[in-house]
């Protein structure tokens, strides 16, 4: 028995042995040189594709590439932004090519992504695709990347909430009304579905202004969470409002989907790139005080008390003395990309601060980006995206109240005879014409966001069958996006408004913590026959979005401490929210 089995063995490897070379002779190298037509000048970075497979490669700093072929006439895709793609026939006995590409000035061989896992020529598609690319988005500097759809796309109307560092950005690409109560865009980032949500800062608590804590307490100008992103990280924006987004996002894609791909590594030796910004903020505009020249006419717009305070040639700016900072601000950006044929890999990272120009404002942002690419054999391509980040906001009471305590609504009741400045012995001058001296008020409430947030991709695609015109891909994505939001408010007792209700001093403590988890599974079967091209997708998707909100406020402090200890406990609350979708689509 045991003499049997050592001789099957013998054979068997005798017969791996002889088949070697026969396996080895179905590939072949095919190297050659990648030029703009004229074939003088070298293209770097051109992507060399075995059409209908992910078996491709890049051009190197001179134009030149490599690439295993299987044995007989082969067809190979070439594209790069910026250049006609050009699709070229590799015959069965050639080993040296040379492939020269026209600009294209309307760029209408793009690719652009219409789904999670296919993607259409520009001048096939069946519907408008805006689609905005790294060098709009890193021209000028930018608060952040929604700030790049301002102009850029027809129809969408992209507006601030406030002029706070760090603010929320409205985006609406459709109708003012949805069947869902959002007018909100669907977020894609790398093939994950990234959250939005806007949280309430918890300040309406001492504004008493419409909450809702989820919404971003409606009056409360959260901002949206998709600003988090580092816009020197994405490589392209692109904008779906047709059947495309909905075939695969479903009714989340009502009011549109935003599709983010951020930069991936290139072929070649490490490339730095070293970005530094240095500026100023100030006021693009005052609106402006009234200077009276006389008691009647202060008593004409203030009525008869103001004849008491009136004095004759007294300006106060409080508008200059509220804004009329110049804090400057900065912004770090470092990233380095390269690789080989097999591993690519891209590393960014990011330091920024804004100083706002309201006392008692500011932002800032740390953020550190890995995403890698790493080809297994001819057929399976594996690609990993992670971001990890960190910001905090100073934001102040700028936003609309009920008690008239926030900047501007107080602003415009207040007579710019009355002086509202911080006196010798450290007290502040009570507002008689309204609820609070915002000089006081900005110089010494706390309205503070700390978000700490990671989100991770994966994505695994398999070449399983290329054969006569046919192909089969299978693709898998699965992906995370975590995030938690800390809000600290704290209003003390010593200011004017507090004493009102006779529990002076106000402190929120906010926390939540926000979950989503994508997985998909997608196959796409493509059909080439001459200029006829044919794709069908199906695929599953599993999502679950898990959002934990709780807060706390208190009341009745103590001048000078912010301790839970001292507190007079108002209110706690707590809402959990926990959505699970599971679906499957087919697309034509």
């Amino acid at each position: 028995m045991a003499h049997r089995l050592t001789r099957s063995i013998l054979l068997l490897l005798f017969g791996a042995f002889l088949g070697a070379p026969a396996i080895s002779a179905q590939t072949r190298t095919v190297t050659g040189k990648v030029t703009e037509l004229g074939g003088e000048v070298a293209i770097v970075s051109a992507l060399i594709n075995l059409e209908g497979t992910t078996t491709h490669t890049y051009s190197n700093d001179e134009g030149n590439f490599s690439l295993e072929l299987p044995a007989g006439e082969q067809r190979l895709t070439v594209q790069i932004i910026g250049y006609r793609s050009t699709e070229v026939s590799v015959g069965a006995d050639e080993t040296t090519i040379t492939i020269e590409l026209a600009r294209d000035v309307l760029n209408l061989d793009e690719i652009v992504v219409t789904g999670q896992a296919t993607g259409v020529r520009r001048q096939n598609l069946a519907n408008a695709v805006a689609t905005i690319s790294s060098d709009d988005l890193t021209r000028a500097p930018l608060a952040s990347f929604e700030q790049a759809l301002q102009g850029r796309l027809a129809g969408a109307n992209v507006q601030a909430n406030n002029g706070a560092p760090g603010g929320g950005i409205q985006v609406q690409l459709r109708g003012t009304s949805s069947i869902i109560g959002d007018h909100r865009p669907l977020y894609v980032v790398d093939g994950v579905i990234v959250s939005n949500d806007e949280i309430a800062s918890n300040v309406h608590v001492v504004t008493v202004s419409s909450s809702n804590p989820v919404r971003g307490g409606q009056q409360d100008n959260a901002p949206n969470r998709i600003a988090d992103l580092n816009p020197n990280d994405i490589e392209r924006i692109e904008v779906l409002k047709g059947a495309s987004a909905s075939a695969i996002y479903g009714s989340k894609a009502t009011n549109g989907v935003v599709l983010i791909t951020t930069k991936r590594g290139r072929v070649g030796a490490p490339r730095f790139n070293f970005t530094q910004r240095l500026g100023f903020f100030q006021k693009a505009n005052d609106l402006g005080l009234r200077k009276f020249d006389t008691v009647d006419d202060a008593v004409e717009a203030f009525g008869p008390n103001a004849a008491n305070f009136y004095s004759a040639g007294a300006f106060f700016d409080h508008e200059e003395y509220l804004a009329g900072n110049t804090p400057l601000s900065y912004e770090s950006a470092l990233s380095v990309n390269g690789g080989n044929e097999s591993t690519r890999y891209y590393v960014s990272g990011l330091v920024k601060h804004d100083g706002g120009i309201v006392t008692g404002t500011g932002y800032d942002k740390q953020s550190l980006k890995l995403n890698v690419d790493q080809s297994i054999g001819s057929s399976v391509l594996f690609r990993i995206s992670t971001t990890a980040l960190h910001t905090k906001t100073a934001r102040g009471f700028t936003n609309n109240d009920n008690r008239s305590i926030s900047y501007w609504m107080t602003l415009p009741s207040t007579p710019s005879f009355i002086d509202l400045r911080q006196r010798e012995d450290g007290s502040w001058p009570h507002n008689p014409f309204a609820n609070s001296n915002i000089l006081e008020t900005a110089a010494n409430v706390v309205n503070d966001e700390d978000v700490y947030r990671f989100i991770g991709a994966g994505n695994l695609s398999w070449d399983a069958l290329v054969s006569g015109g046919h192909s089969l891909r299978f693709v898998a994505n699965a992906g995370v996006d975590f995030f938690t939001q800390q809000n600290t408010i704290f209003s003390p007792p010593e200011l004017q408004y507090e004493p009102d209700d006779g529990l002076p001093g106000t402190s929120v403590k906010g926390d939540a913590a926000s979950r989503f988890v994508n997985v998909s599974t997608n196959a796409i079967h493509t059909y080439t026959h001459d200029r006829f091209r044919s794709t069908f997708s199906a695929g599953i998707q599993y999502e679950e979005r898990d959002l934990d909100i709780s807060r706390i406020a208190a009341r009745n402090l103590v001048a000078g401490l912010s301790n839970a200890d001292d507190w007079t406990a108002l209110a706690v609350r707590q809402q959990r929210r926990r959505v699970g979708d599971f679906g499957g689509f087919g697309r034509e």
